[in-house]
């Protein structure tokens, strides 16, 4: 039998796509690592543009989202992730629709761009005597909307408020999200062709029938815009409010009264958002985040608490609320808290076990509940559509996660998943659109990829480099800056980060590994030297005999699904561990007969219907 070198599967574009986990990572499929690249090579307006295709709310992104692709980058199983969202942020802040007067002229410097990559929707909508409607205009509505525009229809949305944006308006703090750039994003949506319908709801001043009755197709897109609250003794005192209540009475610029004193329940990012914005609030002289997890439980992003802690809210974990105590007018004065021992049962659940006789009472003026968020579907009470609910009152969606069991009737963002990310909203809101062209059309669209082509990572520094700065590897993460914590607690719209420099950001998007280019192979150059795996940096490269192979069942396995055949007689093969991969290309400089390769995949999709 033959010498053999080979890989763990057998590569196609899926899984040299599915290697740049970053977009992989990311509910939209964004390139991070293109425009982090880009970044880094200092091309600064081909980063804004890679980043913006695929996410009509990209700026909004690169000051709050959750960065799920940071959560993938392969380069934190190394040290840490590159700073994706971040990168992001620097690059619209030069670059995005913000920083741009005329709307009119950013979307058509957009649609010639989205044209010129071509993604198979443009232009494709069908003629409708009715509207198509969305209520809500929230991340889902509004990418519902923007991609809708794209195809050519002319969307409508309804919005409860005196402004657009939904959470992002009335539930984000202005620090973390500043107005007039939200209102950019939307203002580019609009000129694109979406019309919105300002303080109209649905329900009171529109029926929701009536609606789907003039309607080619009606979306909900209402959100999660109610807090949920525990109905523990003393929770009807006067001073306990909902945290999600309470952010949008201050970002609509209703009366909001909290004393001195303020406990916020709750450990997730919205509580911080609650417990920030109430610590920027005049006469507030202290404020307690108080959660049953304990610290490395919590579902705050690390940012959040440390920020938090820089502005001086203090953090009790491990305790939950058992008695909220008022005095005789029935205002709160303080709350009695027991420790929390187990937050999960032995299965995994949620279900919280207390020590009863270890107790602490906090004082208190003001209690905001942020342990959750609820929906407000009264709108569908008696409004004469049969719409399909859950037992828990919920609407019961379709297995493509955005129909009911109403035709033309779709949801999208929290109202089909539950509260999550922004651009998980954003992904819900471009899935909604399409499959909304598909009822109206009868055309279904399915995402094909319709070009592959590799090219051999050779030309930008001589031999088979990859391009990468001096000694990256070595390049640690850097914090984002942020103002001093006298400028952010002055005003509740004075942003707390102030953003990367273009020197810190190229520092900083010379960390990215490339993962678009990849080691290849050539099984029948290779003389099985070992040289490669002697000089790799990271051990990612073995050498080793079939017995070895057929002594290990899972590579005995893999080695028989990519040949027909069991791994018998004498040879070698070599292994590589993509997840430790840097792309530093030493294993081929050092190949000695050219058998291996630095090769970068470059593919494009299209829907077509």
């Amino acid at each position: 039998m033959t010498n053999r070198t080979f890989q763990i599967v057998v590569p196609d574009y899926k899984y040299w796509k599915q290697n740049i986990k970053c977009q992989t990572g990311c509910p939209v499929d964004t390139d991070s690592r293109g425009y982090v690249r880009a970044i880094a090579g200092g091309d600064l307006e081909k980063a804004y543009w890679i980043a913006r295709m695929p996410n009509p709310l990209a700026s909004i992104c690169g000051r709050i989202c959750g960065a799920p692709c940071e959560l993938a980058c392969r380069r934190k199983g190394i040290d840490e992730a590159i700073s994706i969202r971040a990168l992001k942020r620097f690059v619209t802040t030069n670059y995005g629709v913000e920083i741009c007067p005329d709307k009119k002229d950013f979307v058509k410097r957009f649609m010639d761009r989205f044209q010129e990559k071509g993604s198979g929707i443009i232009g494709i909508a069908k003629e409708t005597a009715k509207p198509i409607s969305i209520i809500g205009s929230g991340p889902a509505g509004l990418a519902c909307a923007h991609e809708l525009a794209l195809m050519g229809y002319k969307p409508v949305i309804y919005e409860m408020e005196k402004v657009a944006g939904g959470m992002c308006a009335v539930g984000i703090p202005p620090y973390r999200l500043p107005r007039d750039l939200l209102q950019a994003e939307i203002a580019a949506i609009e000129a694109l062709g979406t019309e919105i319908k300002l303080g109209v709801q649905v329900g009171k001043d529109i029926a929701l029938k009536e609606l789907y009755d003039h309607s080619a197709v009606v979306l909900l897109a209402v959100g999660a815009k109610k807090s949920r609250m525990l109905p523990i003794e003393g929770s009807e005192s006067r001073g306990v409010l909902g945290g999600v209540d309470f952010l949008r009475d201050v970002f609509t610029g209703k009366e909001v009264k909290i004393g001195p004193r303020v406990v916020v329940l709750g450990g997730g990012n919205v509580a911080y958002d609650v417990a920030r914005t109430a610590m920027r609030r005049k006469g507030v002289e202290s404020v307690a985040l108080v959660c049953i997890e304990e610290f490395e439980q919590m579902l705050a992003d690390p940012v959040e608490i440390h920020e938090g802690a820089e502005e001086g809210i203090e953090r009790i974990n491990s305790f939950g609320p058992q008695r909220i105590n008022a005095d005789a007018e029935g205002r709160v004065t303080s709350v009695l808290f027991k420790r929390c021992i187990a937050v999960f049962d032995n299965e995994g659940m949620f279900n919280p076990r207390y020590d009863e006789a270890d107790t602490m009472t906090l004082p208190a003026d003001t209690l905001l509940f942020s342990i959750g968020q609820s929906y407000d579907l009264s709108f569908l009470e008696d409004c004469g559509l049969d719409v399909k609910r859950t037992e828990r009152g919920m609407i019961q969606v379709g297995p493509d996660q955005v129909s009911t069991s109403l035709p033309g009737l779709f949801v999208a963002g929290d109202l089909a998943h539950g509260p999550k990310l922004v651009i998980d909203g954003v992904a819900s809101g471009k899935r909604a659109a399409r499959s909304i062209h598909e009822y109206v059309s009868g055309k279904v669209l399915t995402l094909k990829c319709v070009e592959v082509h590799r090219e051999r990572f050779e030309n930008e520094v001589s031999g088979n480099r990859v391009a990468h700065p001096k000694d990256f590897e070595k390049i640690p993460r850097r914090a984002v800056p942020s103002s001093s914590v006298e400028e952010r607690l002055s005003s509740i719209v004075t942003p707390v980060e102030t953003g990367f420099t273009q020197g810190m950001a190229s520092e900083q998007g010379g960390r990215c590994l490339n993962c678009a280019v990849n080691t290849i192979f050539n099984g029948d150059r290779c003389i099985l030297c070992g040289g490669c795996a002697d000089v790799c940096p990271e051990y990612c490269l073995r050498l080793v005999s079939l017995e070895n192979l057929r002594g290990d069942e899972t590579l005995r396995q893999l080695y028989k699904n990519r040949y027909g055949e069991e791994p018998v007689g004498e040879g070698s093969a070599i292994i590589k561990d993509e997840e430790r991969c840097i792309r530093c290309a030493l294993c081929a400089q050092r190949c000695p007969v050219d058998a291996i390769t630095m090769e970068r995949f470059l593919f494009k999709e299209v829907f077509e219907s």
